[in-house]
């Protein structure tokens, strides 16, 4: 097959509609552009553009180079028109005699002469980057500046046209379509496939022709033909080696080249990306810029990279061809170059790139130092996925020789929670030789630390159980080491409820990692921070804060993410639910079992949550779940904990009894309350607490009031001695609804007052509202009365609370005084979590009329829903 075949498609309309529509556009401006590589598609769209239905006057020239002579140019131009158009009047403008004119005076005969024609003429130049003559371009240049009314210009080219369009661009006077807009598509594709009496195409064959062409139309057809050649296996295993393809390129890429863009343009190709500084420096090269803007300006699929102005990439199949051009041509610069950009990488601080070159080099101890290099940057940033990928390609024996990468890798597997293959490394490093006294001393360090830390993440608040943390800072010689350590002991002091302490190794730490490069784990210090401040109710300080650091930080950045779980939580507490959703959804994808276990806990915990508020029951139970199974990975009993309080809270307020008493089974809550009936732990375990609140909503569904009270004062004393306010402000307000229940307006709007008053108004957030059922509607009817002052902006951030009080008061009700006893019946079988169609087959009677006993029930009780029915009257 011809060079020239390739780029044509087969027959049959496969292009887009718009793109058709695009060029009608042209009729508007004087200037249409078509910018594309060889085979993009501009010959084809301009014949079906032609071809459509709409009559038009069109001039049509396919250039080839000896149209770049301007008498040739003109003369053919003029005898074109005549044909098309005969009120094109030669005696105006006489091609015969330009030779002796100047472009100025050619333009001016050309334009009365084009004046002369009465409808809309179009212009079409096909292959234009032929033309450089100068005199050609003026002419054109000049005949722009002041375009006839009715002519409208078409240039499809691989290179931008020598004359400046600027204005036009200024004066929305051009209409551009480049390379990217004539991508094809997966449905052109199959029309192209059609059209050359292919078979039909899947969706994995598809999928992978368009990611190996990139939309390029002449790869497109070359392969579809080799296919219908040689069987569609063809498809699967096509690449740069095809012949038609080789042969393309060779013709319409490397043809015509000077020597020494030809150099650079091959030698190129064996770097992902580059700019001219990067080229003078690797390629030896002294004019790069100007090369690299040569070879642009040809559309020679040398494409930008987004978001780097200045670099370049080539389309995939050149790249593929070049190099291999380069291994046969000029096979002795290919290490050298390998090298040179391995070195220029790491000034960089591109690992990825320095060590893809390093092992392209062939060069074993270049490869080997450069690894080391980038494990230790790549901890220090926690790109951990970079460590696993490249640690596989790795025997054990040079891993389990160099501390350099073994350290960063089983620090890895523990902060990604695969402990057993840590624990393997660990083993094995134990055993592996050291030479010199100086060298084990250092090496005895580094597995000391390396088992603190597998120890710490492996069994949660179960680690260093009585350790002597100050023994454990002295032991941290090393600095990096020690900053390690000091992080470790804050995240310690946080599991345990040791806020102040927290704060200030928090602090330290941040400090010093930051001082040694490690933005990753000080990043997780400076989460600790946010979340201790946060705990002790430093509100203000912790949303700064965190505020300060997730705008701050760029969200292909590792510690994006560890931000962003802050910000989940700000966003929550102040009741913006549809952001809060939004940034969990966009952290969903991005934790997995490489992540901080706070980090997923956090993001599957509120996105339930979140989901069981809008009504979506099975996906919210789905979710923590997962979470669970996530969680079995370690000893994360209190993040199970954690879990086990969302299932209870979302079961006890939407009186999903039946439930609730499953989930209070199959995590021993009756157990819990039997241990902790008179016994309260010495200190604060976050563990313990979340299981004692499940516990107390457990107790508060089967009517328990005495005992719940008793297990909500026994975990508020322990919460406060620990100055947990955040959790404090909770378990003091489940107290509030429940023993609150009989006093008066005024008593219960005191208790409200001085709740609000011990904790501040912003800590009785949204989280509290959550985990104290029945707070919202005991303050939304206080403020509806008047009995409970509240300022205007806090009733704003809570409009699904502070909407309209009651028009009763639900918690002075007695069911049995105002219902009768069928509804008494229905309302207690509504207690026991029953839809309405199982209600209605225990009482007997139909769906509508049990919808017509509850919404008497509803009214009679002062409730506007059947959440509200259940909770407010006496538990079962």
């Amino acid at each position: 097959m011809s060079t020239t075949d390739a780029s044509r498609p087969a027959a049959g309309r496969f292009y887009r509609k718009e793109l058709v529509a695009l060029l009608d556009h042209c009729a508007r401006v004087p200037l249409t552009l078509l910018l594309a590589p060889a085979g993009a598609g501009k010959s084809t769209l301009l014949s079906q553009w032609q071809a459509g239905a709409e009559p038009r006057a069109v001039v049509s020239l396919n250039l080839r180079p000896v149209d770049d002579d301007p008498v040739r140019f003109l003369r053919r131009f003029a005898e074109q028109t005549r044909a098309v158009v005969p009120a094109f009047d030669t005696s105006w403008f006489m091609p015969f005699d330009v030779a002796e004119l100047p472009p100025s005076s050619i333009a001016d005969a050309l334009f009365d002469a084009l004046e002369q024609v009465s409808e809309p003429l179009f212009i079409v130049f096909d292959d234009f980057q032929h033309i450089r003559s100068p005199e050609t371009l003026s002419v054109i240049s000049t005949l722009l500046d002041q375009p006839p009314a009715d002519v409208h210009l078409i240039i499809a080219s691989r290179t931008q046209p020598s004359f400046d369009v600027s204005r036009l661009r200024l004066d929305d006077a051009v209409v551009e379509i480049g390379a990217a807009d004539l991508k094809i598509r997966r449905e052109e594709v199959t029309a192209l496939n059609e059209g050359l009496g292919g078979t039909g195409l899947d969706e994995d064959e598809l999928a992978h022709l368009l990611t190996i062409t990139e939309g390029w139309m002449a790869g497109v057809k070359i392969a579809l033909l080799a296919a219908m050649r040689s069987g569609m296996q063809t498809l699967q295993d096509f690449d740069a080696s095809q012949p038609e393809l080789m042969e393309y390129f060779g013709h319409a890429v490397l043809k015509g080249l000077p020597d020494t863009a030809r150099t650079l343009f091959m030698q190129s190709s064996l770097l992902d990306s580059f700019n001219a500084e990067m080229c003078d420096q690797v390629l030896h090269s002294d004019r790069a810029a100007r090369l690299i803007e040569e070879l642009t300006s040809r559309e020679l699929f040398l494409m930008p990279v987004p978001g780097k102005p200045g670099w370049y990439r080539y389309h995939a199949l050149l790249k593929d061809f070049l190099r291999a051009r380069v291994a046969i041509d000029m096979p002795d610069c290919i290490a050298p170059i390998h090298r040179r950009a391995t070195r220029y990488f790491v000034r960089q601080q591109n690992f990825r790139q320095a060590v893809w070159h390093a092992k392209r080099a062939g060069d074993d101890t270049l490869f080997i130092h450069c690894l080391e290099q980038a494990f230790d940057y790549w901890l220090r940033e926690g790109y951990t996925a970079h460590i696993l990928d490249w640690a596989e390609t790795l025997p054990d024996s040079v891993i389990l020789s160099r501390d350099e990468l073994s350290a960063p890798l089983i620090s890895t597997l523990t902060l990604s929670r695969r402990f057993f293959r840590a624990r393997y490394y660990l083993d094995a490093l134990k055993e592996a030789p050291r030479s010199g006294d100086a060298a084990w001393g250092n090496h005895a360090r580094v597995i000391d630390f390396l088992e603190m830390h597998l120890q710490l993440f492996q069994h949660d608040t179960d680690f260093m159980e009585g350790a002597n943390l100050s023994l454990l800072m002295e032991s941290s010689g090393h600095r990096d080491i020690r900053a390690f350590s000091l992080a470790m002991v804050a995240y310690y002091h946080l599991q345990h409820g040791r806020l102040e302490s927290a704060l200030a190794f928090s602090c330290q730490a941040r400090d010093v990692l930051l001082r040694l490069g490690h933005h990753f784990t000080a990043g997780y210090a400076g989460l600790i921070t946010a979340l201790a401040n946060h705990q002790l109710g430093h509100i203000g300080e912790a949303v700064a804060f965190i505020n300060e650091h997730f705008h701050g930080t760029s969200r292909d950045c590792p510690t994006w993410s560890l931000w962003a779980t802050g910000m989940v939580v700000v966003l929550y507490d102040q009741n913006r639910l549809e952001e809060a959703q939004q940034l969990c959804e966009d952290l969903l994808p991005m934790v997995s079992s490489a992540s901080a276990t706070e980090v997923i806990s956090t993001v599957y915990l509120t996105l339930s949550r979140l989901q069981h508020l809008q009504g979506k029951q099975k996906p919210s139970e789905r979710m923590l779940e997962k979470l669970l199974g996530i969680l079995q990975l370690g000893n994360y009993q209190r993040f199970v904990n954690m879990a086990v309080l969302e299932m209870m809270r979302q079961a006890f307020t939407t009186g999903h009894w039946a439930r609730l008493d499953a989930v209070a089974e199959r995590f021993d809550l009756a157990g819990w309350v039997a241990d902790n009936a008179t016994r309260t732990p010495a200190t604060y375990s976050q563990s313990w607490e979340r299981k004692g609140l499940a516990a107390a909503y457990w107790l508060i569904a089967n009517g328990r009031l005495a005992e719940a009270e008793a297990v909500l004062q026994r975990l508020l004393a322990v919460v406060k001695a620990a100055g947990i306010m955040t959790r404090a402000s909770i378990i003091e307000a489940n107290l509030l609804v429940i023993t609150g229940k009989g006093l008066s307006a005024s008593e219960q709007a005191k208790r409200v007052d001085e709740l609000v008053t011990r904790y501040g108004l912003l800590n009785i957030n949204r989280s509290v509202f959550d985990e104290a059922p029945g707070l919202a509607s005991l303050m939304q009817r206080l403020w509806g009365s008047g009995a409970l002052m509240l300022p205007d902006f806090y009733t704003e951030l809570f409009p699904s609370v502070f909407d309209a009080a009651p028009a009763n008061d639900p918690l002075a009700v007695d069911p049995d005084s105002v219902l009768t006893p069928k509804e008494l019946e229905i309302f207690e079988l509504l207690q026991s979590g029953l839809s309405n169609a199982h209600i209605s087959e225990k009482t007997g009677t139909s769906v509508t009329t049990t919808k017509w006993h509850l919404k008497n029930i509803y009214s009679k009780l002062g409730v506007s829903s059947r959440t509200e029915a259940v909770l407010r009257a006496a538990p079962r």
